[in-house]
């Protein structure tokens, strides 16, 4: 854990999903614990990010869609409705913000949305990892203004976001948690992608959890790999 501690903003959110929102900066770290679960079903995927960045497929991304995997920027936005992939890493259709009808607050970004690395360096391991979030808007290229048009809009986005974490959703990379009521776990969102599985195998049962999410402050926000200079 990172002795920026004294920097950290946390929340605390009744919740019935597992996806941390895109706020500026992500948040830094989660913790969940379970007040009630069903019998089946209602289980939380987790897959390493630093494994997901030794496995991307850089040759292919970059012949398919123009555009290495550390020179990506990928421009996140709340929506207002969308549907998420079931590898819970991007959406398969969006429309609308939240910005644009919730009066919002220190967690909600505004409509314009964010913008952040795919391929980091994590500061405290130094570890090359994936960071993401489902809310994929767009791409672009690092060395593009922030104003430039994406190179990528939602539909090619979000084929390469998906695209980049397949290998490290397969099977063999993934650790599913089974909850339990009292359960408490804790995690990097820079290290570690996590999703929910779907509710249609406990539809009418409850399934519920305090989540606290701990953003860190401007100035520790994930640094793009190629960009990262040791101090």
């Amino acid at each position: 854990y990172s002795p920026r501690c004294n920097k950290i903003h946390a929340t605390t959110i009744i919740t019935q999903q597992t996806q941390s929102n895109s706020t500026h900066p992500p948040p830094d770290l989660t913790t969940m614990r379970c007040l009630s679960t069903p019998a089946q079903g209602g289980e939380t995927l987790f897959a390493s990010s630093v494994k997901a960045a030794q496995l991307l497929p850089t040759a292919k991304l970059q012949s398919t869609h123009g555009i290495h995997p550390e020179d990506v920027r990928v421009n996140y936005k709340l929506f207002d409705k969308y549907t998420i992939a079931p590898e819970g890493t991007h959406l398969l259709r969006a429309e609308g913000s939240k910005g644009e009808t919730d009066e919002g607050g220190w967690d909600v970004n505004l409509k314009e949305g964010t913008s952040v690395p795919l391929v980091i360096k994590e500061r405290n391991s130094g570890k090359k990892s994936l960071v993401g979030t489902y809310h994929v808007a767009s791409i672009s290229h690092l060395d593009d203004p922030l104003d430039a048009p994406p190179r990528l809009v939602f539909e090619e986005a979000n084929r390469y976001v998906a695209e980049a974490w397949k290998p490290g959703f397969e099977e063999e990379n993934i650790y599913k948690h089974q909850w339990k009521v009292g359960d408490l776990a804790m995690w990097s969102n820079r290290l570690v992608i996590h999703t929910a599985t779907s509710t249609k195998s406990y539809e009418g049962e409850e399934r519920l959890h305090t989540r606290i999410r701990m953003r860190a402050m401007e100035e520790d926000a994930p640094l793009a790999w190629k960009f990262f200079v040791d101090s």
